[in-house]
């Protein structure tokens, strides 16, 4: 796919169909999967919600709901519904087809980072970060794998790059 910031439901659907997923590594990421096993990402009480704007197949949505968490995904590929929405069902989970930057439901306690944020244009990170403050209730917490992490903007996206004091700049105190 070429640099241009702005992508459709229907561009991210045909690379979908395509094959044309080079993020998607067929499971969760390994650092969430240390980090809910090492007990750093486990729902803070019974019933914890968690949301995954962005979610793609569905493998880190499904790893947080099998820890424990009741998580809503969210990603604009009608296409991913059945297969995210059936495996997130399992464990009180739901996939909901729309816009990463509209939180759905709420408040959470957990709002999962992981290639949304680099996905979408430049433009566009002030929207996810409202969304993020909106979908968080009282000391609820991001976590974000920062990916791919300081990036030339020059070398174009999507994959946007960031850093980790992008990210904080974005999400101000």
């Amino acid at each position: 796919m070429d640099a241009t910031p702005e992508h459709t439901a229907v561009d991210w659907a045909a690379r979908y169909r395509e094959g044309d997923t080079p993020w998607d590594r067929g499971h969760a990421h390994g650092e969430l999967t240390r980090r809910i096993d090492s007990g750093q990402l486990l729902p803070p009480h019974p019933g914890g919600c968690c949301f995954v704007p962005g979610c793609g197949r569905g493998h880190d949505a499904r790893a947080l709901g099998e820890a424990g968490w009741t998580v809503t995904a969210k990603d604009i590929v009608s296409e991913l519904e059945e297969e995210v929405g059936a495996a997130l069902s399992r464990t009180g989970g739901r996939f909901v087809v729309g816009s990463g930057f509209e939180p759905e439901g709420g408040p959470y306690d957990l709002v999962w980072e992981h290639t949304f944020l680099c996905a979408i244009s430049l433009e566009e990170r002030e929207a996810w970060a409202r969304m993020v403050r909106e979908a968080l209730g009282p000391g609820g917490r991001l976590a974000a794998v920062v990916f791919p992490a300081d990036k030339p903007r020059s070398e174009g996206g999507p994959p946007w790059g960031y850093s980790v004091e992008d990210l904080m700049a974005l999400l101000g105190p």
